[in-house]
């Protein structure tokens, strides 16, 4: 399969704003301050007192740059070939309600905002006529000048991307995330150590930006930050799924509350529903049971019990109401669930289901759960079969079964119905040096069945988990926002529908010196798990993690647009 098509990554288009009253338009000009000398002369000052570039040996300074009351600051003036804007706030979203800037100014950069101040102090622009009327003309630069009330050399705080209360507050040892410009990575992280910073050897590349995580106190990133420079943005490392996993039995339950304390569930007389066919589903764990009614667990087989015994529904009921709990955990803002579960047991605790047969106890599943009534359902099921490959995409039994499910033949009732098959796992012994594409286009990795099912939205894997601990001698196999190792692809070339249809977050695996990789903690995802209150959270991953994302974001928006 030919791979000569870049990937469009679309990520943080959006952010949540609360409402607010624009009120009566007001002009983007900054007012006229009222003492144009004294104005001037107080940014004049601020930046004369700034340390001189050159005499300290400096690539130049991180600036803060403040705005006055009620007046936008003018960011695009703050941006140009010797000023380099890293970071904005609007005050309406700060306690001081005042805009701020952080720039880094080269020499250049500084004397020419120093030359612009002192062309407002004393020069005007020409007189222009309007209507008949000669109109004087304003100061120069005075957009820029005007919206600016204070400028002083600019601290780590400046630079955090990451929540406030997630500074270090102590000047001891820790991690930072370091995010570099890319011409000066390299220079950064040479020189770091003379600081008594250690930069990790592990970095993650984006076109405008080079992240690594380093290691040491405030005051020594302070001082490589000042004297290197190239620091575009810091933050708090990324916590992964093994921080949690691995944290103690009392730990992991004061984490569930915290995050049940902040959940609500809007009441909604029409709520959409995930139905999960799988394993069954715990209610044992809070933060499943609010969207799991006792009378909304059933199983295909009326003898088989309906608590999850194998723990792999559970799992899913955590990613379909929450997502990923390991971003979900270190948020502080309050989350909302709008849509509910089902669980429908479709695999029995001893042995398996007869091959033959799986079309039918999977019809089966679909009416006992629609027995109880009418509800706007996305069915999702991560299970498939591998004893119908090779099969090239060509029906089998159980996905022409999945087909008629799909399209509404099912029991004679016209009700179309939506299903989304996980594309099934590969192997990862069978992975090999080199290119870890070739292993998951390979023939022998072609979709499972039943996810080749014209009808049904099959969900692969992509992954976004690159970051391992440092000295631990291996590295992500996949590179960031591409294919997950763990997802087959339909390598027909036939024509069946292509498939994945859609690819979600999987995880990765780690790679070593010798094959095979092997999944990891830190690039797993973390869900709810079935033992609760033995354990809170597990670690899960691959595309039944990936279907029950979809699960959820496909709910989520049905909840938020009813009539779709």
């Amino acid at each position: 399969m030919s791979r000569n098509l870049r990937h469009f990554h679309l990520r943080d288009l959006g952010a949540n704003r609360p409402y607010q009253w624009k009120g009566t338009p007001v002009s983007k000009r900054p007012s006229d301050v009222p003492n144009r000398e004294a104005h001037a002369q107080i940014l004049l000052n601020a930046l004369d007192a700034l340390p001189d570039v050159k005499s300290n040996g400096l690539p130049g300074l991180y600036l803060e740059i403040s705005g006055r009351p009620g007046e936008k600051l003018k960011r695009d003036s703050l941006d140009t070939k010797n000023l380099s804007l890293l970071k904005y706030e609007e005050g309406r979203y700060r306690e001081d309600r005042l805009d701020k800037a952080t720039i880094f100014a080269t020499e250049k950069g500084v004397a020419s905002f120093r030359k612009k101040v002192d062309q407002f102090r004393t020069d005007n622009n020409p007189d222009r006529e309007k209507d008949g009327q000669l109109i004087p003309g304003r100061p120069k630069n005075a957009d820029l000048v005007q919206s600016v009330a204070a400028i002083t050399e600019a601290g780590l705080r400046a630079l955090w991307r990451s929540p406030s209360q997630k500074f270090p507050t102590a000047n001891d040892n820790v991690l930072w995330e370091v995010w570099l410009n890319p011409e000066s990575a390299a220079r950064f992280m040479q020189m770091a150590p003379e600081f008594g910073l250690e930069p990790g050897s592990d970095q993650l590349e984006f076109p405008e930006d080079v992240v690594i995580v380093a290691s040491g106190t405030r005051d020594a990133l302070a001082a490589a930050v000042r004297k290197i420079g190239g620091v575009r943005a810091l933050a708090a490392p990324t916590v992964t799924a093994d921080f949690f996993e691995g944290l103690p039995v009392l730990e992991q339950a004061t984490w569930v509350e915290e995050l049940a304390g902040r959940t609500s569930y809007p009441p909604n007389a029409d709520p959409g529903f995930i139905t999960l066919l799988d394993t069954g589903v715990s209610r044992a764990h809070p933060l499943i049971q609010p969207s799991l009614a006792s009378a909304d667990r059933h199983a295909a087989d009326p003898s088989w019990a309906v608590e999850d015994n194998k723990g792999h529904g559970t799992q899913m009921a955590g990613l379909a109401l929450f997502g990923d709990l390991t971003t979900t955990l270190q948020q502080m803002r309050s989350v909302e669930v709008h849509h509910r579960l089902e669980s429908v047991k479709l695999i029995p605790d001893a042995g398996e289901n007869p091959h033959h047969l799986l079309g039918a106890i999977t019809s089966n599943a679909i009416k006992t759960v629609e027995v109880q009534g009418a509800r706007r359902r996305v069915f999702s099921m991560p299970i498939t079969t591998g004893e119908d490959t090779p099969h090239d995409g060509a029906p089998t039994s159980w996905s022409s079964a999945i087909d008629e499910i799909a399209a509404g033949v099912l029991g004679g009732q016209n009700t179309m119905r939506l299903l989304l098959i996980s594309a099934g796992n590969t192997d990862n012994f069978t992975f090999t040096e080199g290119n870890y594409l070739d292993r998951c286009d390979h023939p022998d990795n072609e979709i499972q069945a039943p996810a080749q099912a014209w009808n049904a939205l099959c969900v692969g894997a992509y992954t976004e988990k690159v970051t391992l601990p440092d000295g631990e001698g291996t590295k992500a196999l996949a590179p960031f926002g591409d294919l997950s190792p763990a997802s087959r692809t339909a390598s027909w070339t036939s024509y069946w529908p292509l498939k994945p249809d859609v690819v979600l977050e999987g995880g990765n695996w780690a790679a070593g010196s010798m094959p095979p990789p092997m999944r990891h903690g830190w690039l797993s995802l973390l869900s709810t798990d079935h033992r609760y209150p033995q354990r809170s959270f597990c670690f899960t991953f691959d595309t039944s993690a990936a279907t029950a994302l979809a699960a959820n974001q496909i709910s989520t928006l049905w909840s938020e647009y009813p009539e779709l």
